[in-house]
């Protein structure tokens, strides 16, 4: 995954900058696809912040697993808005990241709609929440 994301910074929930590939770093990535105007995503969220807390919160530091936060949403502002309200203390693409726009679309990914939950390491990736259509 940081071989994707390398070079690129991530964002909080409250909007500070890190190094993806210091924030990355021998850890399962899980890319989440989803947006506020989505109710699916809106029902999806809690339950895997509730995941994420759990698993942190119980893996030796540094934690061997991170969410980055991929948005469809149709403004930073409705990005951040749905970060704060719902979601756990993962990270972000920046709204207007070109890899946020585009997706991260690269071959074998198969995003193709939201809510998506895709985990990823050094040499795989699988979908765990299957696509649904766009809403």
């Amino acid at each position: 995954m940081v071989d994707i994301l390398g070079g690129r910074h991530l964002v909080t929930c409250k909007g500070a900058a890190v190094e993806a590939e210091a924030a990355l770093q021998n850890k399962v990535v899980a890319l989440y696809f989803a947006a506020a105007r989505c109710a699916r995503s809106r029902d999806f969220t809690p339950l895997l912040c509730d995941f994420y807390t759990a698993l942190v919160a119980e893996a030796r530091r540094p934690a061997p697993f991170e969410v980055v936060f991929v948005s469809a949403d149709g403004s930073s502002q409705e990005m951040l808005d749905f970060m704060r309200e719902l979601h756990g203390a993962w990270l972000a693409l920046p709204f207007h990241d070109p890899y946020r726009q585009n997706g991260v679309c690269r071959p074998g990914w198969n995003v193709e709609a939201l809510t998506q939950l895709t985990a990823a390491s050094t040499s795989w990736a699988q979908a765990i929440l299957p696509p649904q259509p766009f809403e």
